[in-house]
């Protein structure tokens, strides 16, 4: 995938107007995070990307968000499709009742990736979370068995293990102890190598740890966007400044 924009997006649940006007482009191979004050769209915006938004009756959804200058909500799109390749990890991690070895293995079974190759996509999957040599000797063991932070990475490996090209993170680390949490950040920073990372945060000292982009919603508008450096250093609207200097203090 080449390209992720939103186009004048909005996106209402039944008469609330939760996002107005969205016009942004997605850097690749870069972490955004999207931050803001509790209810301002973050999640909203993050699930409007993959169409998980659908999932919810009341939604109506206007505006384009354009994956490689196609748009995801054009009749004809294959959702399935493309919720795979625009991957989501939860705040609160969520194995499937199996195995740790089949909860790898579910997604590529399920779209045909596997190829003869399930050992090797399960172990390469389970070393890139850094999960290989806790699991390796009881891969056949209940995920349920897991630690928090064990979960929130094996549902990472599950998330990579379709050949996602967005990853996108709903306060992921939220639920998790601070060593979990800086450990799922590492694995965040190294993914960018290889996926769209877009995060959302309300920890605004995460973001400045992982972001390379900056999003800011206020009251579900887009009020400021930028460079990390730049968002940080010098947030050139009003709200932003307020928000940031109340968020430092």
């Amino acid at each position: 995938m080449r390209s992720l924009a939103v186009r004048q997006l909005n996106v209402w649940y039944g008469d609330r107007h939760a996002l107005k006007d969205i016009t942004v482009d997605i850097p690749p191979r870069q972490v955004t995070a999207v931050i803001g004050p509790s209810g301002c769209g973050k999640s909203t915006l993050l699930k409007s990307l993959n169409r998980l938004l659908e999932l919810d009756d009341t939604v109506r959804v206007e505006g384009q968000v354009l994956r490689d200058g196609i748009d995801i909500y054009d009749r004809g799109q294959d959702v399935t499709e493309i919720r795979t390749r625009i991957g989501l990890l939860a705040q609160k991690p969520f194995p499937l009742p199996m195995s740790i070895y089949d909860n790898v293995a579910y997604g590529p079974r399920v779209h045909g990736l596997a190829n003869g190759n399930l050992d090797t996509i399960v172990q390469t999957q389970l070393e890139a979370v850094g999960l290989w040599g806790e699991v390796k000797d009881r891969l056949r063991t209940p995920a349920t068995g897991l630690s928090v932070g064990q979960q929130q990475r094996l549902s990472l490996a599950r998330t990579l293990a379709v050949e996602p090209e967005v990853l996108l993170c709903d306060e992921s680390t939220a639920s998790l102890d601070p060593i979990s949490a800086r450990g799922v950040e590492a694995l965040i920073r190294s993914l960018k190598a290889r996926y769209t990372v877009v995060l959302v945060t309300h920890d605004i000292d995460q973001a400045r740890r992982l972001a390379d982009y900056v999003l800011f919603l206020w009251m579900g508008e887009l009020t400021e966007h930028a460079p990390a450096a730049r968002f940080f250093a010098d947030p050139k609207q009003e709200l932003t400044q307020a928000y940031l200097a109340r968020e430092v203090g």
